[in-house]
């Protein structure tokens, strides 16, 4: 163990997400902390209600963005007007105010809704709006608004976003049900495809998120508390690690939300009861970490480099560090 924090309150809870370089962040009840992983130490904290979040992301660039619920205001069916929390990984904070979601309801209610943002390598916020597609600059002014995506044969309806994401790369995805658009980050469209092109392309190992680094790729099974190893060419199964029948009959469940990766293919997963397991490419446990807790829950994980991973099981924050040969 590197290093570990610990709440006053058992019941508090953190959840993780990964920043720039070594820099975790972790979100509260109460505040958003950014911690530096090999050292253990408090970068930066801003108060921050959980309570209130409607979403949290972390951007291309490694910017915390939060969208705050105090203030929304409901103008119609499907578009809330809200204020948007920005954190650089410096720790300066800027709020975008009166932001006008586009939202999916997905009940007549609109008592369970999505909407769609992200953030680029640049450091610029990207939302769906009642306007279109809008890039918001560090200041809060507007970088760009796309109002359509045009194809050689037709127009993609910007209501029909399916999901919104970016990449280190400069690359702006937007997923629609039929179609992708990819854009950079002056919101010019590099390539337009449908899903059936994208089909017809063979898929390569690049493409695969949860792989192994050994030709193979990994499926966690909640249902079935399993984990596989597959290869990636002739998709037969490498090896397969489950929960033993004294776990299963305790109802300890695996959970895929808390699985992670690091680029030696090492695999990381949680269980309901706070325990953390890590296997490396070739099955083998390389450990077992349980964490007492009054409160059952899946840890979160987040895996910040080859030696360094970072978990959280609700008031507690601990950072393994693999011992140097």
């Amino acid at each position: 163990m590197n290093w570990f924090i610990t709440d006053k309150s058992p019941y508090q809870h953190y959840t993780l997400y990964k920043g720039p370089k070594e820099l975790i962040y972790a979100q509260s009840f109460e505040e958003i902390i950014a911690i530096n992983a090999a050292s253990g130490k408090v970068s930066w904290r801003f108060p921050s209600d959980w309570n209130s979040d409607l979403g949290s992301l972390v951007g291309a660039d490694g910017t915390y963005y939060i969208l705050g619920y105090d203030y929304v205001k409901h103008l119609s069916s499907t578009v809330y007007q809200a204020d948007i929390l920005r954190f650089s990984s410096s720790g300066e904070a800027t709020t975008f105010k009166n932001i006008k979601l586009q939202t999916k309801s997905f009940f007549e209610d609109g008592a369970l809704f999505d909407f769609y943002h992200t953030g680029d390598s640049e450091g610029n916020y990207i939302v769906l709006t009642d306007k279109g597609l809008q890039s918001i600059r560090k200041d809060g002014s507007t970088n760009w608004m796309l109002n359509t995506i045009s194809m050689k044969d037709r127009a993609l309806d910007l209501n029909n976003i399916m999901g919104l994401s970016a990449d280190s790369n400069g690359h702006i995805i937007v997923d629609f049900t039929d179609a992708k658009a990819v854009l950079n980050t002056s919101g010019n469209i590099i390539r337009v495809e449908d899903y059936n092109q994208m089909k017809a392309r063979p898929v390569s190992y690049s493409d695969i998120d949860s792989k192994d680094g050994h030709g193979g790729y990994y499926i966690l099974d909640d249902r079935a508390a399993t984990l596989q190893d597959l290869d990636f060419k002739t998709r037969k199964l490498k090896w397969s690690y489950s929960m033993n029948q004294y776990e299963k009959a305790a109802g300890i469940s695996l959970f895929s939300g808390s699985f992670a990766t690091d680029n030696k293919g090492n695999v990381y997963f949680g269980a309901n009861n706070g325990n953390v397991y890590s296997l490396d490419y070739n099955g083998k446990p390389r450990f077992t970490l349980s964490v007492g807790s009054r409160v059952i829950s899946y840890p979160d994980i987040v895996s910040v480099n080859d030696s360094l991973t970072v978990i959280s099981v609700n008031n507690n924050i601990i950072c393994l560090q693999k011992k140097s040969k």
